[in-house]
């Protein structure tokens, strides 16, 4: 699904700002085919016509993809004029078409029809052949979905997505390898949409996003015919790419309808409101990088099914992730932080559990910071090889056309042969081996209690973090104060206190002059053993 999305974004971009354009309309639009071709698509045009200093080409289809996700583009018309100051205007028709199809992981087929509404649309391209740059104007985007096709069966699917004032640049400068930079600024982002799932519930939603911002830049080494297939070549070839987006408030509203599990209605309505967030990502033959960030939210849910509302909020989340995508002999650096901070829930909730407020509602918070080293067995982005057709049965009683009905047992040991099959392929390792991990923070502040931890984990030679030596520090303030409340308010049952407190016992130990904080430390030697302060518990 990542694949596809990508390959179908980047050729929506691509339309928009006609990439390696020069400067006389024919040149234009000769680039323009160059660049589909050269990632898969094929270009094809009804027919094209020159007046003066105008070239209109008529009827064009652009259409490319694998077998998982296509993508096919119809634009009645693309005027490309010679402003006759070395510059070159790009108009295209306000409505064009966009399909999309392909098969799910399951097997099921599908496809989305979608119109674009481009109305004032305009790109200004100068430069030299080798170093364009395209300025692109649209006062609107619209995209709008009706109905969507599986298996043969078309279900409605209203939905529309519109973009305004969209401005910006779109850089190409040609050679080995190929360099692209963009930057795109919209005012605001609008949808809707009312959809139905598989079981007739219903989902209606609209929202907006204010002041997007966007950027990147692409290093390609060459021309692929299929970057989708071609990911793990391509990079290692060279290819790199990187971008960053960001937005400002952001408002959505959503109500369902629907059937329960036990069959009975269900429905309710939420809001979710946002101050703004960003995000960013890098992917390179030396690792791949994604990051995102989110400032202040809250959610709130309501539902005849539920006896009050749900809400919560955050003051801020993050997430930052960077791993290696290629295989080499040597391990590789990782890291993994994740925050949340200002957790809150509304008071309804609360009193579920503890209607006296004998637990504080200080917000919570939960910051967690990994890093190490890990071993990369096989390349992330390269394609699974085809596995070659086994016949289900191949002896005497098979047909032309397939098993003979009269072969029950042979059929028995196709299925189990296939099960087997399954079974292997669901035990596939994932690539990744960590051999060293670094615990540069963890520390929890929930119900009043605060808890901190670092440390550091290695793989012994020749094994995995699954039997690690090194050791583990940690720290707890007001543990027993918390163990005390949760008891008084009857969510630790008075006959298992015992077993709780000697848990911690075991566990934990007092911090020499304070009266309620103490520590852990963990140690992992070689062959599996564990002690915990001092004492062996495995």
């Amino acid at each position: 699904m990542f694949r596809r999305l990508t390959s179908s974004a980047l050729a929506l971009t691509a339309m928009t700002a006609p990439a390696l354009a020069d400067v006389t309309p024919e040149q234009v639009w000769q680039s323009w085919i160059d660049y589909y071709e050269s990632v898969g698509y094929s270009v094809a045009e009804g027919s094209r016509d020159k007046a003066g200093s105008t070239l209109t080409v008529h009827d064009v289809l652009i259409a490319g993809g694998a077998d998982t996700g296509r993508m096919s583009m119809k634009l009645p018309q693309v005027v490309l004029t010679d402003d006759g100051n070395g510059k070159v205007s790009t108009v295209f028709a306000e409505e064009l078409s966009v399909n999309l199809e392909g098969e799910e992981p399951e097997g099921s087929n599908y496809a989305i029809p979608m119109t674009v509404r481009i109305p004032g649309n305009r790109i200004t391209t100068s430069g030299a052949p080798e170093d364009m740059t395209h300025e692109f104007d649209y006062p609107t985007i619209d995209l709008t979905t009706t109905t969507i096709t599986t298996e043969g069966t078309q279900t409605p699917l209203p939905m529309n997505f519109a973009l305004t004032n969209s401005t910006g640049t779109f850089h190409v400068v040609s050679g080995t390898p190929n360099k692209y930079d963009y930057a795109m600024n919209t005012e605001a982002l609008t949808f809707n949409g009312d959809v139905t799932d598989d079981q007739d519930g219903k989902v209606k939603f609209a929202g907006s996003l204010d002041g997007l911002k966007s950027q990147g830049s692409m290093s390609a080494p060459g021309d692929f015919t299929n970057m989708e297939e071609e990911m793990d070549a391509a990079l290692k070839a060279g290819l790199a790419m990187d971008g960053k987006f960001e937005a400002g408030a952001v408002n959505a509203t959503f109500d369902y309808s629907g059937m329960d599990e036990n069959g009975q209605p269900s429905t309710g309505t939420g809001t979710y409101q946002g101050k703004g967030f960003d995000a960013a990502f890098s992917l390179s033959q030396d690792g791949m990088g994604y990051r995102v960030g989110s400032k202040a939210m809250d959610f709130s849910l309501t539902s005849p099914q539920i006896p009050f509302p749900v809400s919560y909020a955050i003051e801020s989340g993050s997430m930052d992730l960077k791993l290696p995508v290629s295989q080499r002999e040597e391990a590789q650096p990782f890291s993994f932080a994740y925050a949340l901070t200002g957790v809150t829930m509304a008071e309804d909730i609360w009193k579920m559990f503890d209607p006296q407020a004998s637990l504080p509602r200080t917000p919570a918070s939960l910051e967690l910071d990994l890093s190490g080293l890990m071993k990369v067995t096989r390349d992330l982005f390269a394609m699974p090889e085809a596995d070659e057709t086994v016949p289900a049965d191949d002896t005497d009683s098979a047909t032309a056309e397939g098993v003979a009905p009269d072969a029950p047992a042979d059929d028995a040991q196709a299925e189990a042969e296939t099960d087997a099959m399954d079974d292997e392929v669901a035990a596939e390792p994932s690539g990744f081996e960590p051999v060293e991990m670094r615990i540069n923070k963890f520390a929890l502040d929930l119900l009043g209690a605060k808890a901190n931890a670092t440390g550091e984990l290695k793989a012994t030679d020749g094994g995995s973090l699954e039997a690690p030596v090194g050791q583990i520090h940690a720290e707890y303030e007001g543990v027993n104060t918390l163990v005390d409340t949760l008891g008084s308010i009857g969510l630790i049952p008075q006959d298992q206190m015992m077993g709780v407190r000697m848990m911690l016992a075991m566990f934990a130990k007092p911090v020499e002059g304070s009266t309620d904080k103490m520590a852990t430390d963990l140690e992992f030697k070689e062959g599996g053993a564990i002690f915990a302060n001092g004492q062996q518990i495995k």
